[in-house]
């Protein structure tokens, strides 16, 4: 991800386009790495819902780069949740320029900007959701797309959907995490006092991503260094010296900050350690789990079979093959 397109429709609502566009240019304004980010659309000054009126948007581009991530943000629709002239202007271009690349690029949107992918057939035989007042309006218009409620965001692979408003900044923090890993995404989370929000059935955080909705620095600090070393031997009355702390004293700031003891939050980070080993290299089970921190291939089993009900030779086989589960 090098260069993100922010399509503004007239009447856009502003946390719609504020959200995001804080998440992502945060990772340029860190360091983390050099992300473009472009506000386009069919007027160089719209004006928002909000009555603020914008400017500096460049015109809609007639070419895309492979690569390239399109999000439409949301912004105001009558009842019927149908484009105004203003606004289809999106829609043609959506149809004209971003279809013919589909398969070579990105596309998310936030709140009702999914109504406006629809109305460009770009919802056809996908997941996707939008603002819970549309989700009805978005499937009667778009029967051939499977529209999911009770989500913060949908990942589709290419096609990335959010819901209502606040929304935007989880999918914006998903990005990060997807192209610029878990580490930037904490960074970029924290930076904006934001936390990494998923309902029951969103997409599963990644365990570096889980327990940080808190706001205790220290125990962000631990979490931060166990998240560098999983596979760490050090005793915790070492780590919890290193950062000024008794064991007993950071046994306890941590389970009330995060829900859960030490021991399962590392237990948690070596799983997710092990399991991209078995995903993406071909070492026998006995390497990863001296690698991963384990005190024997034994103990990382018994670990395993605490989440996964395959065994982790099984479970290497099926993602190897595509069958893994959601």
């Amino acid at each position: 991800m090098r260069q993100v397109w922010m399509v503004v429709p007239p009447q856009v609502h502003i946390l719609d386009l504020g959200g995001p566009m804080q998440i992502l240019g945060t990772v340029t304004e860190l360091g983390l790495a050099p992300l473009l980010l472009r506000t386009i659309g069919p007027q160089p000054q719209p004006t928002s819902f909000q009555g603020v009126r914008l400017t500096g948007v460049e015109p809609l581009p007639t070419r895309l780069d492979p690569g390239d991530v399109i999000i439409v943000i949301g912004c105001k629709l009558d009842k019927l949740a149908q484009p105004t002239p203003q606004q289809q202007p999106v829609v043609d271009w959506l149809r004209r320029v971003a279809a013919p690349m589909r398969e070579r690029i990105t596309l998310g949107s936030v709140c009702t900007g999914a109504l406006l992918l629809g109305a460009a057939g770009l919802l056809d035989g996908r997941d996707c959701t939008t603002h819970h007042d549309y989700l009805a309006t978005l499937q009667r218009r778009n029967p051939l797309a499977r529209v999911l409620a009770k989500r913060v965001l949908v990942d589709d692979g290419d096609l990335l959907t959010s819901a209502g408003v606040s929304a935007g900044i989880d999918l914006a923090l998903h990005l990060v995490a997807r192209h610029f890993g878990p580490a930037a995404a904490i960074q970029v989370a924290r930076d904006n006092v934001v936390a990494f929000r998923r309902l029951a059935a969103d997409p599963a955080l990644d365990a570096w991503l889980q327990y940080r909705d808190h706001d205790h620095a220290a125990i962000h600090a631990i979490q931060d260094h166990l998240s560098a070393h999983p596979e760490s031997g050090e005793p915790y009355a070492t780590l919890a010296a290193r950062f000024g702390l008794s064991y007993r004293h950071l046994a306890r700031l941590f389970q009330q900050a995060t829900g859960i003891t030490l021991k399962h939050y590392q237990q948690q980070l070596r799983l997710a350690m092990a399991e991209r080993l078995l995903r993406d290299s071909d070492w026998p089970i006995e390497r990863i789990a001296e690698r991963c921190g384990f005190a024997s291939p034994q103990a990382f089993r018994a670990a395993w079979r605490q989440q996964c009900s395959l065994s982790p030779r099984a479970w290497r086989s099926e993602a190897a093959n595509g069958r893994l589960a959601d």
